[in-house]
């Protein structure tokens, strides 16, 4: 593969990226929050979120292969009892489940 193919690539990409940033941009004007396209394009979005966090933890790639599955879901699941036990605080639930995902790995 070129160089020259390569920068194509990242370049077509980046406009298609742009492209439709600017298109959601200038048609979000006219979507209500409440209308039921903005519910649709929420919910397909928060579908595809989980699909991808879901596909982290169950199947992982890579280095994060090598720790266990079930150290992948422990910490998960401390994740999710620290972001709803303070009040949805994202920055403490990822780095309790960071340091707890380290210290699992690390001692076990």
């Amino acid at each position: 593969m070129s160089n020259q193919f390569i920068y194509l690539s990242i370049l077509v990409a980046s406009v298609g990226t742009y492209f439709c940033r600017a298109f959601g941009v200038f048609s979000a004007r006219n979507i209500s929050t409440d209308s039921p396209i903005f519910n649709w394009i929420k919910c397909v979005s928060i579908g595809v979120i989980s699909a991808v966090i879901a596909r982290i933890i169950l199947f992982p790639v890579g280095i994060l292969s090598e720790a266990t599955s079930m150290s992948r879901i422990i910490c998960t699941l401390i994740a999710l009892v620290i972001y709803f036990s303070f009040k949805k605080n994202v920055i403490l639930a990822v780095s309790v489940s960071a340091i707890s995902f380290a210290l699992i790995n690390h001692f076990i």
